[in-house]
């Protein structure tokens, strides 16, 4: 039956102890439409003027081109506490592939981290 649609999830990063900035493997999202949540779930940073900026970045291909996704940046983590952001995107207005960008920030800088994607796929 067309027009037929299901929530389903994947994993943009796998929860992982960061030490170090870096990109995340690019993941097709292109079986995903309308709204979508994006969601980080991760511990405070390891101590004082430590920080970790994490964005969503897209892609036509997963390997060339990438550029940030309009209002794809989640707020900056400290050492304040554990921290669950959701993002709600409109995936239609995305290219085919995502990545997530970790940015870390301040001394010896460490965080542990997963982000997930929540949406709908048709069937």
């Amino acid at each position: 039956m067309s027009g037929i649609q299901r929530f389903t999830g994947a994993s943009l990063a796998v929860a992982a102890a960061l030490t170090v900035s870096g990109n995340a493997a690019a993941v097709d999202i292109s079986n995903f439409t309308g709204l979508a949540a994006f969601t980080l779930n991760s511990s405070a940073t390891g101590g004082a003027g430590q920080t970790y900026a994490p964005k969503l970045q897209q892609s036509d291909d997963g390997v060339n081109g990438f550029t940030d996704v309009p209002n794809g940046a989640f707020e900056q983590v400290t050492n304040a506490g554990p921290s669950f952001q959701r993002l709600l995107l409109n995936v239609d207005q995305l290219k085919a592939f995502v990545r997530v960008v970790d940015t870390l920030g301040g001394t010896s800088p460490t965080v542990t981290r997963a982000v997930g994607l929540t949406g709908k796929i048709a069937i």
